[in-house]
């Protein structure tokens, strides 16, 4: 999968860009991570990479294809977990969340029950099928909410700041959890601003300001201007980056 943004352009009614020109092409076979200050553009560029939002200028393609001439398939092969997780968790239970999606694709329950015990597997939710949803914690509910994407089997995840409002445990757990799915041939793609969490498994690093890439390299190229644009690390040489993150062995 080759996903490119050429030259997207989006500009707010008051006159303000949010996307000002931006050229990026990601494909499925990496951990990316993109950061940069608030109000740089990051979460708005999720959300135009999955068809939720129209750009006023430039294109998205898919494999050279315009995005909005293969959006159903652009949803079957990506998905995009959001920031707040109580905005795309739609069941009671979480048994009825994780169907949802496939019920609405019209597909028979024959068809899914296999997916959704994955899903439910993969993200250590095995036996809370008949939990409700609103009595799950902060980090069970970001687990649900990445296992209801998980069950169309999406070769690319996108999550947007993923890591917010988790403990040292709960973050843990879901590096473990998109570690694996890196393993085992899923792409990930994640949006923060918590590198000291998760930069030491990226393979690539993309730094946005005003709408733009200003920086895209690994990890250790982009290192020693880490500071200068405003994203934390740890004091030293690139040496220090093995400890930037909160997995536990």
């Amino acid at each position: 999968m080759i996903l490119e943004a050429q030259n997207l352009t989006r500009r707010f009614a008051a006159g303000s860009y949010g996307l000002a020109g931006l050229n990026l092409q990601l494909s499925a076979d990496a951990f990316i991570l993109i950061s940069g200050h608030n109000g740089s553009g990051k979460s708005l560029l999720l959300r135009h990479l999955v068809g939720l939002e129209k750009p006023d200028a430039g294109r998205i393609t898919l494999d050279g294809r315009p995005l909005e001439t293969c959006l159903p398939e652009l949803r079957r092969r990506l998905a995009l977990v959001f920031q707040e997780p109580e905005h795309q968790i739609l069941g009671v239970t979480v048994a009825e969340d994780l169907a949802y999606g496939p019920r609405c694709s019209r597909r028979k329950p024959a068809e899914y029950q296999t997916d959704v015990a994955a899903a439910l597997q993969a993200c250590g939710l095995g036996g809370m099928e008949q939990h409700l949803t609103s009595a799950l914690s902060g980090g069970e509910k970001r687990r649900l909410a990445l296992a209801s994407t998980l069950v169309a089997k999406p070769e690319l995840l996108l999550l947007d700041e993923p890591f917010n409002d988790l403990d040292w445990q709960g973050a843990s757990d879901l590096l473990h959890i998109l570690l694996k799915l890196r393993r085992q041939g899923t792409g990930i793609l994640i949006v923060t601003h918590d590198l000291e969490k998760c930069l030491a498994h990226a393979d690539r690093l993309l730094v946005l300001d005003a709408g733009r890439v200003i920086r895209d390299g690994t990890p250790a190229e982009l290192w020693d201007e880490l500071p200068a644009l405003g994203l934390r690390r740890l004091p030293g040489g690139s040496e220090q980056m093995p400890a930037m993150t909160w997995l536990k062995p």
